[in-house]
C-alpha cells in the first residue's frame, strides 16, 4: 500500500527530486521572508486560493436554503470538502516555511488567533445588544450559558460536538475550525519530524488512515477531520519538497484537472445519495493535490487588480469567516426585511461582513503587536 502511495505521489509531481531538496523546508513564505517575482507569484497564488475558499464557504452558507437542485449539488460538492481541505493544506504549507523558535511561534500564532476571535465575538455581542435585544437572548434556550460563551471565547467550540453537547449560544457556528487549528499548531513540530523521516510517506498514510477511521466512528463536525487530514498532507509535502512542485505553474495540468473533475463528481454523487456519503470522507487527502496546481495556474492568468483584491481579502479572511455566520439566514432578518431575495441577502451580508472584518483586522493587528512585544520581551 505504501509503495503504491509512493508511486502515486511521484507520478503526480512528474519527476524525482534530489534528496537534498527533500530535507529542506518549502520556500513558501510570507513576503517579508523573501523577494523576487517567483516569491510574489507564490504569495499571490496562496492569497487567491484562500480568498477563493472563504468566498465559496460564504456563498454555500448564504444559499444553503436555495431550492435550485443544481446549485444544491454544486455547493455541497465544493464545500466543506474542497474548501476546508484547501485551507488546511495552505495553513500547513505557510507554517512549514517559517524558521523560528517554537515558543515564539506559538505566542505569535495564539495572539493572532485570540486577538481577532475576541474582537469578533465582542463585536457580535455588542451589535446584538444595540439591536435592542438582551444579550440573554443569544441563547436558543432563552438565557446565556456562561460556560458555553466562555468556551467559544477560548477557541474550544469543537468540544461541544466532540462531547455531543449542544451549544446554547448562537455565536459559535463554524468556530470548530479554530479548535482544530489550535490543536494542529501544538502538534506541528511533531508532525514535521515524523513526516520528514525516511519513512515519512508511511507515517502520513497511517496518520490519514487513523483520522479517517476517527471521522467514521466519532460524533462531531466532519469538516474538522477534513482540516486535520489536509493539514497533515500539507506538512508532509512541505517537509519533503513537494509543495514547490504543486505550485509550479509550468507543470502539466492534465492529471490535476482529471483529479478535480473526478473528486467533484464523486462529491456530487454522494450529495445526491447515489454513493454513500462515507465515500467522500476517503477523498479528503486528495483535494489539495488536485486543486492546488490548477488554482495556482488560474491565479497566474488573472489581472493584477483581481490579485490585489484577493490579497486584501485573504488578509481579513479569518475575521470574515468568524463574522459571516451572524449576518446570514435567520440572523439576516434582524437587520433587513425577510422578503429580501437570497442574492440580495448575500450581497448585503457580504458587504457588512467585509467592512467589519477589515476594521476588526486592523484593530486586532495592533493589539497583537502590543501583545507580541510584551510576551516576547527578553526572548
Amino acid at each position: 500500500m505504501v509503495e503504491l502511495a509512493r508511486h502515486v505521489v511521484q507520478m503526480a509531481f512528474h519527476r524525482h527530486q534530489p534528496k537534498s531538496d527533500m530535507l529542506r523546508h518549502s520556500s513558501l513564505v510570507s513576503r517579508e521572508h523573501g523577494t523576487g517575482s517567483n516569491m510574489d507569484k507564490r504569495i499571490d497564488g496562496y492569497d487567491f486560493i484562500r480568498s477563493f475558499a472563504i468566498l465559496i464557504v460564504f456563498l454555500c452558507h448564504a444559499f444553503k436554503r436555495s431550492t435550485n437542485e443544481v446549485f444544491f449539488l454544486g455547493s455541497h460538492a465544493l464545500s466543506p470538502g474542497l474548501t476546508m481541505s484547501l485551507l488546511g493544506f495552505i495553513s500547513a504549507a505557510l507554517l512549514s516555511a517559517r524558521d523560528e523558535d517554537f515558543g515564539a511561534f506559538l505566542i505569535k500564532r495564539f495572539t493572532r488567533i485570540y486577538s481577532s476571535l475576541i474582537f469578533c465575538l465582542v463585536t457580535i455581542l455588542t451589535i446584538h445588544a444595540l439591536l435592542g435585544k438582551k444579550v440573554m437572548e443569544m441563547s436558543h434556550a432563552g438565557h446565556v450559558m456562561a460556560q458555553h460563551t466562555l468556551f467559544h471565547f477560548m477557541g474550544m467550540s469543537a468540544v461541544f460536538e466532540m462531547l455531543e453537547v449542544d451549544s446554547e449560544v448562537t455565536i459559535g457556528p463554524g468556530l470548530w475550525f479554530i479548535t482544530a487549528i489550535i490543536a494542529l499548531y501544538l502538534v506541528f513540530p511533531l508532525l514535521q519530524k515524523v513526516f520528514r523521516h525516511p519513512r515519512g510517506l508511511l507515517h502520513v498514510v497511517l496518520f490519514v488512515a487513523l483520522c479517517t477511521m476517527l471521522d467514521f466512528v466519532m460524533y462531531g463536525e466532519q469538516s474538522m477531520w477534513n482540516v486535520v487530514i489536509s493539514f497533515a498532507v500539507g506538512v508532509y509535502c512541505s517537509a519533503n519538497g513537494y509543495t514547490k512542485r504543486l505550485t509550479d505553474t509550468e507543470a502539466r495540468l492534465v492529471v490535476p484537472l482529471a483529479g478535480c473533475v473526478g473528486l467533484l463528481t464523486v462529491a456530487a454523487l454522494c450529495t445526491a445519495h447515489v454513493l454513500p456519503n462515507s465515500v467522500r470522507n476517503l477523498l479528503f487527502a486528495f483535494y489539495p493535490l488536485a486543486f492546488i496546481p490548477v488554482l495556482f495556474a488560474v491565479s497566474q492568468k488573472l489581472p493584477k487588480p483581481i490579485l490585489v483584491a484577493s490579497g486584501v481579502f485573504a488578509g481579513l479572511s479569518y475575521e470574515f469567516y468568524i463574522l459571516h455566520f451572524y449576518f446570514l439566514n435567520d440572523r439576516f432578518k434582524d437587520f433587513f426585511p425577510a422578503s429580501t431575495p437570497l442574492y440580495g441577502q448575500a450581497i448585503i451580508a457580504f458587504v457588512i461582513t467585509a467592512v467589519l472584518a477589515y476594521v476588526i483586522s486592523k484593530g486586532a493587528a495592533r493589539f497583537k503587536q502590543v501583545a507580541d512585544n510584551y510576551l516576547l520581551e527578553g526572548r
